[in-house]
């Protein structure tokens, strides 16, 4: 028979359970297709200060625009970046968000050459700056000039004190050796956030329900 304190157990997991999970991107338009303003290669998505700045292209996984990130001279890099919400104008993360560990992905395609590399560098960022660096990872080895492939990359738990997720997305290349270009295509980029959603007025009016139910029959016993 179930006592009071087993009812109230599956009366919170009851609740726990009503609450879901709502999943969002941190960083906007990560499909490229917004068209950006002064100073922006795409809405939200600014491009690093080198002599090969990262542009647009019409061979896109989906839409009409992807992201060309190239060096072809060598030498030399090509990065695009964006602050979830300095640039992307995206919600401000919070104590909802700490402990969560997403995930990175996003489709790619091309040839970093033989002496370059791809990569993606995500930092979370607080009022003071810098908190910590939840993912830096190089990803020339999984692409090739055929076709899109799916990149994937889990990142760092956010830390407390978290207020934006900050990215780099280039490439970077030597000397071109042998004639292979430097030339990296990405699209569809996500940066999924999970956090608990808040439970719906119907579920604390359940709970409370099989509270007060659980109170009566203990009452019933002890008379």
């Amino acid at each position: 028979m179930l006592n009071l304190k087993t009812c109230v157990a599956l009366a919170t997991l009851l609740l726990a359970g009503s609450a879901g999970a709502a999943t969002t991107n941190a960083f906007a338009n990560g499909g490229f297709e917004t068209a950006g303003g002064t100073g922006q290669l795409a809405a939200g998505w600014l491009t690093a200060a080198t002599s090969s700045p990262a542009s647009l292209s019409s061979d896109a996984h989906s839409g009409s625009f992807a992201l060309l990130l190239s060096a072809p001279n060598g030498s030399d890099a090509s990065i695009a970046l964006q602050d979830s919400v300095g640039h992307g104008r995206m919600p401000v993360l919070g104590a909802a968000n700490v402990g969560d560990a997403p995930w990175l992905s996003f489709w790619a395609k091309g040839d970093a050459s033989t002496t370059g590399n791809a990569f993606v560098t995500l930092r979370y960022m607080g009022a003071s700056g810098i908190l910590s660096t939840a993912l830096n990872q190089q990803f020339q080895g999984q692409i090739n000039t055929a076709g899109w492939t799916q990149i994937s990359f889990q990142a760092a738990a956010i830390p407390a004190g978290t207020t934006s997720v900050f990215l780099e997305i280039g490439t970077a290349v030597g000397p071109i050796l042998d004639g292979r270009p430097n030339a990296v295509l990405v699209d569809d980029l996500q940066f999924a956030l999970h956090t608990a959603a808040v439970p719906e007025p119907g579920s604390y009016a359940l709970l409370l329900a099989g509270l007060v139910t659980v109170g009566a029959v203990a009452r019933r016993r002890r008379a």
